[in-house]
């Protein structure tokens, strides 16, 4: 990320950066602003999605799929890995991806969140509405007004970084 962030700013592209909100995505954020290679109020994180009600200490852009929704994609896209065995989740782990890295392991199989998410994209494009459920949809709409909000205010200033 701090290499992406630095070609892109170097470039005076005005960058806002999205980070899941876990402790190293932190650790990225205090880096970047500490190297100067961003600004403080030109970095989101995932939590903000949430109402202030349900806001998980920790989130992954999974986070915001109706967790419904995240279930079907990942048994429908590791239906053949998962025939015949019984997938327990951990509902003491906050963030879904997570969740599933974990009862995964536990079965002996690999986790790749990119197979459900694939499958997001294709069903968003194809079944909109087997996948965006009221609250995936407002979870998605409170990201997009958040970081549309920095965007407004970051093309009013300079392409510098951090005026």
């Amino acid at each position: 990320m701090p290499y992406m962030v630095a070609l892109l700013t170097s470039e005076r592209l005005r960058v806002i950066v999205l980070f899941d909100d876990e402790k190293n995505a932190r650790s990225t954020k205090t880096e970047l602003v500490k190297e100067k290679l961003i600004g403080d109020d030109r970095v989101v994180f995932v939590t903000e999605a949430f109402l202030a009600a349900s806001k998980p200490a920790e989130a992954d852009v999974e986070d915001l799929i109706d967790p419904a929704v995240y279930d079907a994609l990942v048994l429908q896209s590791y239906q053949a890995e998962l025939a015949g065995k019984n997938l327990k989740l951990n509902a003491n782990v906050p963030r879904i991806e997570k969740r599933y890295e974990l009862a995964f392991r536990d079965l002996g199989l690999e986790f790749y969140k990119t197979r459900p998410a694939r499958l997001f994209l294709n069903k968003s494009a194809t079944q909109p509405a087997s996948v965006m459920t009221q609250a995936t949809l407002e979870n998605f709409g409170r990201l997009f007004e958040r970081i549309s909000q920095l965007h407004a205010k970051n093309a009013s200033r300079a392409t510098d970084p951090f005026r």
